[in-house]
């Protein structure tokens, strides 16, 4: 919408008609009270400049009119040609246009605010706009001429208006936002203009109040004869924590006035039942521990210098620039998680909630009621007033599905149905909540062969791989386990009396050998073994016995004809720690972890 505000002098049926061929709505207003009648509409002013002030307070667009350089110019041809010298009276804002615009330097002009004519001077020549008769104390001196710009030069403000109509259209899509969210609250929320007329409800409140008929658009009190909220229009005062009885229910009521520029435009109302209020405090506290609605980590705090990494860092950086659903996968272990939560970190998104869920943890229909969450009097054991979902609780943030690819097929059929629709539905219920939530997902098995083999569903599985992110296993980047490694320490260190200070060389390279099927998961583990047993300030290779067994065993297995090469390594080893310790057997020895006897044979048996 369009509104001429106090533009009755300044072609205002000629505008109005304009812009309503054009497809505006176009409305009047003569004072900043008929504006805040209408302050529910989104709409742009167009106003001449003097009036801009009063509506300094609003949050709509305003278009200040003013008089051009031509005008001027157009006005003194035709009514005063020979002209060497005038005053030109009109607001600091006209002034200031004109001073910049004006570029006839054989006429002189001195300008005057209109708060400046208490004192006009009859010998002098004064031009002002039309707009201003009513702030010229002597509006009838014959030497006061009263200008009114040409139609042509206001059309580029009009231009301007209509441009901006799409901005407040905008700012009706973040009302319907608002809508979204007052809908997903569980507190009751009523909103009223300053007739009484509710403007906003949500379903929690029409249920608190046994209505079921359409509250929007009727007057308040039709369902709550008495309303305080009348008192809260009259008043202007906050009330906060007032216990009532709605439908035989105690409830504690908040109420506020919605204020403009001074003035009462409505009030607000949100309640909540009395008896739910510490047990929702101890659910949320509880899911908060177990869902860990906060990310924890941010990108920045991936480790690994080596190029597959920093890779992977940098597209997901990219990633969270965007709203798209990411798939991550890579083997177990990999930190898909940490990528997840470092995505979640550097979006837009970020001061909203993380929800991350295990679907591999839990049976399909625990799944289905943990994701969308069920109505009260679904299950036998179920909470009494029923429970939100993750996606509830994720509104605004982000929902991390972990281990996607072990959801049902039936599960997969709602989670599609949430992708599409942007809305989900409690289990045992009826009502759709909108829910505004990013989805990333992570897995480490093959989606495309699952889909081949009709185990995934390909629409779910396009739509949950519009972004890829494929994380290397540690193996690829082995360079990085020196830095992993030192995390990894000082993580402990901070639990521990006596700090790990040094890690020998030769248990680097052994860390450096091992292929890692566990990837830094099983790296992080070891690391805590050792560190869990070890007395000292030193992590030795001696110590490591448990790995050397292990990486053993998995080349054995891997391939009986490994025999020869696991003799190399061990040659290498016992040859690198010979040359560390100057050849000082009995010192490479103990190092290694062995009888000074056992490394003499060694020696001889690999001819060192």
């Amino acid at each position: 919408m369009i509104a001429l505000f106090k533009m009755n002098d300044v072609y205002e049926c000629q505008i109005k008609q304009l812009l309503t061929e054009m497809g505006y709505e176009v409305v009047s207003f003569y004072s900043i009270n008929s504006i805040l009648d209408q302050i529910m509409n989104p709409m742009v002013i167009i106003t001449p400049a003097i009036f801009r002030k009063e509506l300094a307070d609003l949050s709509f667009p305003v278009i200040p009119i003013h008089l051009n350089a031509d005008d001027i110019e157009r006005w003194m041809k035709a009514e005063s040609p020979d002209m060497k010298e005038l005053t030109f009276i009109a607001s600091d804002e006209e002034i200031a246009w004109l001073k910049h615009s004006y570029k006839n330097k054989a006429f002189h002009m001195s300008y005057l605010t209109e708060n400046q004519t208490s004192a006009l001077n009859s010998s002098m020549m004064y031009l002002t706009p039309i707009w201003l008769k009513g702030f010229i104390p002597n509006p009838r001196m014959k030497n006061i001429h009263f200008i009114k710009p040409t139609f042509i030069s206001l059309i580029p403000f009009l231009q301007t208006a209509g441009s901006l109509v799409a901005l407040t259209e905008e700012h009706l899509k973040e009302r319907y936002q608002v809508d979204a969210i007052v809908h997903s609250t569980h507190d009751g929320v009523i909103a009223i203009d300053r007739n009484g007329k509710v403007k906003l409800v949500n379903e929690h409140a029409k249920i608190l109040l046994g209505v079921e008929a359409e509250m929007k658009g009727r007057n308040i009190t039709e369902f709550i004869p008495q309303s305080d909220m009348i008192r809260i229009l009259e008043k202007g005062e906050i009330e906060r924590n007032d216990i009532a009885t709605i439908g035989g229910r105690k409830v504690v009521i908040n109420r506020s006035p919605v204020i403009v520029k001074g003035k009462i435009v409505g009030a607000v109302s949100n309640f909540k039942e009395i008896t739910d209020i510490q047990k929702i405090e101890l659910q949320l506290r509880r899911k908060l521990h177990r869902h860990g609605l906060e990310a924890k980590y941010r990108l920045s705090d991936i480790i690994g210098d080596t190029s597959e990494i920093r890779e992977a860092v940098n597209l997901a950086r990219k990633f969270a620039g965007t709203e798209s659903t990411v798939l991550i996968t890579g083997e177990s272990g990999t930190g898909k998680e940490l990528f997840a939560q470092g995505i979640h970190s550097a979006s837009s998104r970020a001061l909203g909630p993380f929800v991350a869920v295990n679907c591999a943890v839990l049976p399909e229909n625990l799944l289905e009621s943990e994701m969308f969450g069920y109505e009260k009097g679904t299950f036998t054991g179920g909470l009494k007033d029923g429970k939100p979902g993750l996606f509830e609780l994720a509104h605004g943030g982000t929902l991390f599905l972990d281990e996607i690819g072990e959801i049902s097929l039936r599960i997969q059929a709602l989670l599609l149905r949430v992708l599409e629709e942007r809305a989900i539905r409690r289990v045992g219920g009826e009502r759709i909540i909108p829910v505004d939530v990013r989805i990333i997902t992570a897995t480490n098995r093959n989606l495309e062969k699952a889909v081949e083999q009709k185990q995934f569903r390909a629409d779910l599985y396009y739509r949950l791989n519009v972004l890829s992110l494929e994380l290397p296993p540690l193996r690829k980047r082995l360079a990085d386990t020196p830095k992993l490694v030192e995390s990894f320490i000082q993580e402990y260190n901070d639990k521990r009396k006596i700090k790990i200070e040094t890690v020998e060389k030769e248990l680097l390279c052994l860390f450096q050998k091992y292929d890692w099927p566990g990837n830094i998961r099983e790296l992080r583990n070891t690391i805590e073994r050792m560190v869990v047993l070890e007395e000292g300030a030193v992590l030795r290779l001696k110590d490591a016995k448990f790995l050397i067994e292990k990486i053993n065993r998995r080349r054995s297995t891997q391939d009986p004809d490994m025999k020869g090469s696991i003799k190399n390594k061990e040659r290498e080893l016992i040859l690198t720690t010979l040359e560390r310790y100057g050849n000082n057997k009995t010192l490479a020895a103990q190092s290694l972890g062995i009888d000074r006897s056992t490394l003499w044979r060694k020696m001889k048996e690999y001819k060192l």
